[in-house]
């Protein structure tokens, strides 16, 4: 029994070892990452990851799709799955779930970002924001905001909060509470 389990962790540690030349030499995609923190990573930051990336304190790729955690995640590129973070950050289009204490999400954002003090999303988001402090969509909202303070650019949904901020000129900018505009 002790020889399978040393088997066992030869393979194991194998496949770690050898994952980083596990990857598609045309687009630079790996199934894993391990960030330590930014440039020091099993992957450069160039490459994106189709599966799993374990940012311990700070890691950067390209483009993510699956499950992304760590202390600070950013995705340079377009990013489709799941973050959990401290600070979730897409530079692009983002569909999927942020949670985290700070998600910002740089174009359009088709999902649901939870976060603890804020959410931003820079285009427009179709989905769901809820925080304790501070949501924002700087484009065109399609959904539901909760949070203390919301603001959207143009509102198509419903914001629940003590300040509820909406740019849209055919509606009312602010509305405490309960602002909805369809």
């Amino acid at each position: 029994m002790k020889h399978l389990a040393k088997l066992r962790h030869l393979l194991i540690l194998g496949c770690l070892l050898l994952s980083p030349v596990i990857v598609h030499a045309d687009d630079q995609t790996t199934p894993f990452q391990v960030n330590l923190f930014y440039p020091l990573q099993m992957h450069p930051g160039d490459y994106n990851v189709d599966g799993f990336r374990w940012d311990i304190i700070y890691g950067v790729n390209q483009d993510f799709q699956g499950f992304d955690m760590g202390i600070v995640n950013n995705i340079k590129g377009e990013a489709h799955g799941f973050e959990l973070g401290i600070f979730n950050q897409a530079e692009k289009d983002f569909d999927g779930w942020q949670w985290g204490f700070v998600n910002e999400v740089k174009d359009d954002l088709k999902g649901f970002q939870l976060g603890v003090i804020t959410n931003v999303t820079r285009g427009s988001l179709t989905g769901f924001q809820a925080s304790v402090f501070f949501n924002d969509t700087i484009d065109t909202m399609h959904g539901f905001q909760l949070g203390l303070v919301n603001a959207a650019g143009s509102l198509n949904g419903l914001q629940i909060g003590l300040f509820n901020f909406n740019d849209d000129e055919k509606y009312l900018g602010f509305f405490p509470f309960i602002h909805a505009a369809f």
